[in-house]
């Protein structure tokens, strides 16, 4: 009856498709990923419920599309079909600072039927429902994302492997809003003349996506306006769907001084970490941090600031976001414990449960967002935090800012391109805070980033570019920096890394994007020659468009310190 559903909208919805079309980016025969690609190409319409006691609903209409070569298995009554979840942002300025929080999530629509639309490109193949073919698009409204009956909980879900239990665990429940993208009440506000803004995102996850390595852009965002009152609060669409972008990538666009950096889990998924330093006047700083996990399953279950010595702590904070309606391991809620925050041994540390005390404890799991804040009497330095991982205990390092600093060296990003320090060889600065290198021939700055531990004796260290054309990227390291910090000019961007030169691999980017090491490389240390606990400065050296700025034709991205550890 669902399948005879869906082959007779697909004849009614080609005006909707056209509609649709409208709102968004325009449809074009799509560059090919390597494999099946699916991404959420619209987040197409909103559905409101009635409010049931403390808690609001709503649900968001999605259209997938495949920018792969291969066809996306769509096979119903299977483990073989993508699952689409939902989840609702809110950003507000709270005392001062912004804040940027996930306040509700939805359980999972299973797939059933894919049409064969063209949303997002025009050279779609089609097929017989079994599957999302070659360019294709396929609609599911707001209302179909939100059919209580037809939903399966999170937990069942490895949104790296992409495997999930079916058919679904399925609880009783009862009202209006469960099982639908939840929301406290408590968490809504009109957006109307109030500077609140709220951004739903819609996620899906599927087996073979992930098996072909696409399954880090599978969430997309848009922003939604809300109003009402207490009693009954409605959502809308506003603007477009950001394709392809995580909501916390919304909180840099509503604060351009935010910085969001993505590290790559080695051999296992993405999450993001977004950070913001806020001066609060009389010497007082506000620190507020978001760690967004995409799609890993070893998840978080810690994080760690470094403070500086005589720092003084105050207004220790934690925000996450809620399991209900049996959404955990034998239908039992994730544990939803706030993370306490302790100074201890010069740092700020909030953790959960260990796994190996509670697999339910509430860990940073795959499409979840945390929050985690303080306010210290000391300006921000660039500092290593640290993110602990959750199933497979390990330890993540990424560069924030943290109050104080070291007297020492310490890892992380320098020599931007955004005119902080040299100017770009021809104008082409990136944007202020954006830490990226000069801007390219993309309109985009390439950008190195870094994720493991910095260890000689376990070195686990990956460094990424992004933000770079499809061409060939070379990793290199330095024992100096150039410029003493702030670059020498080279090419159409500007030379970080400088002393002893030594080459640690070549690559070749896909959709703007490689890493040293990848599989079959020696790691950065062996392959960096570093014997000894030291410095050492990374960057990207990029083949760029002719004529582009200079008359050469590369570019290189931001540098990269790190201070290697025994």
């Amino acid at each position: 009856m669902l399948t005879n559903w869906k082959r007779m909208l697909g004849a009614a919805t080609a005006l909707a498709a056209t509609t649709l079309l409208s709102t968004g980016a325009q449809a074009q025969t799509c560059p090919s990923a390597t494999g099946p690609d699916v991404i959420v190409g619209d987040i197409n319409g909103v559905a409101n419920y009635t409010a049931n006691g403390t808690l609001e609903a709503l649900s968001l209409g999605t259209t997938s599309c495949n920018l792969g070569n291969v066809w996306l298995n769509w096979f119903s009554n299977t483990n073989q079909h993508p699952v689409i979840g939902g989840s609702l942002f809110k950003y507000k300025v709270v005392n001062g600072a912004g804040r940027f929080e996930q306040v509700g999530q939805s359980w999972l629509k299973h797939g059933f039927f894919a049409l064969s639309q063209n949303l997002c490109c025009t050279n779609c193949t089609a097929t017989d429902g079994t599957h999302l073919g070659i360019g294709c698009s396929d609609p599911y409204t707001a209302a179909r994302n939100g059919s209580q009956s037809g939903l399966g909980p999170k937990w069942q879900v490895n949104a790296f492997t992409g495997a999930y239990t079916y058919p679904p665990a399925n609880p009783a429940f009862s009202g209006s809003t469960a099982r639908r993208l939840e929301v406290a009440v408590a968490d809504c506000e009109s957006t109307t003349g109030t500077g609140v803004r709220y951004f739903g995102e819609s996620m899906y996850v599927t087996p073979d996506d992930a098996a072909a390595g696409n399954g880090t852009n599978n969430a997309s965002y848009r922003e939604l306006s809300c109003t009402g009152s207490a009693s009954a609060w409605n959502f809308a669409m506003v603007g477009t769907t950001q394709r392809t972008k995580p909501a916390i990538q919304a909180w840099k666009v509503v604060d351009p001084t935010v910085q969001i950096n993505t590290i790559s889990i080695p051999g296992e998924g993405q999450v993001r970490a977004g950070y913001k330093a806020t001066n609060l006047g009389n010497g007082i700083w506000n620190y507020e941090y978001a760690v967004y996990n995409n799609n890993s399953d070893r998840s978080i279950g810690s994080f760690s600031v470094p403070v500086g010595a005589g720092v003084t702590i105050t207004n220790i904070g934690f925000r996450d976001v809620s399991y209900r309606n049996g959404d955990g391991v034998s239908n039992i809620n994730h544990d939803g414990t706030d993370w306490q925050g302790t100074v201890s041994g010069g740092a700020i540390t909030w953790s959960t449960t260990p796994f190996s005390s509670n697999p339910n404890a509430n860990a940073i799991r795959w499409g979840t967002m945390y929050n985690f804040r303080f306010d210290a009497n000391a300006a921000p330095a660039q500092v290593a935090a640290t993110l602990g991982t959750f199933k497979v205990a390990g330890n993540l390092n990424t560069n924030v800012d943290g109050p104080g600093g070291s007297t020492g060296p310490v890892s992380g990003a320098f020599c931007f391109g955004d005119g902080s320090g040299l100017a770009c060889p021809c104008a082409n600065n990136s944007p202020a805070g954006a830490g990226e290198g000069c801007v390219n021939s993309l309109g985009t700055g390439g950008k190195l980033t870094l994720a493991g531990t910095a260890s000689i004796a376990g070195d686990s260290v990956v460094l990424t570019g992004s933000g770079m054309p499809d061409s060939s990227a070379l990793y290199f390291q330095g024992t100096a920096q150039a410029g003493a910090g702030a670059g020498t000019a080279f090419g159409d961007g500007l030379r970080c890394a400088a002393g002893s030169i030594l080459r640690l691999g070549l690559k070749v980017n896909a959709l703007g994007t490689s890493q040293f090491p990848a599989v079959g490389d020696q790691s950065v240390s062996v392959r960096g020659q570093v014997t000894a606990p030291g410095t050492r400065m990374y960057q990207v050296w990029y083949r760029n468009g002719a004529a582009f700025c200079t008359a050469s034709t590369f570019n290189l991205s931001n540098g990269y310190q790190i201070v290697w550890a025994p």
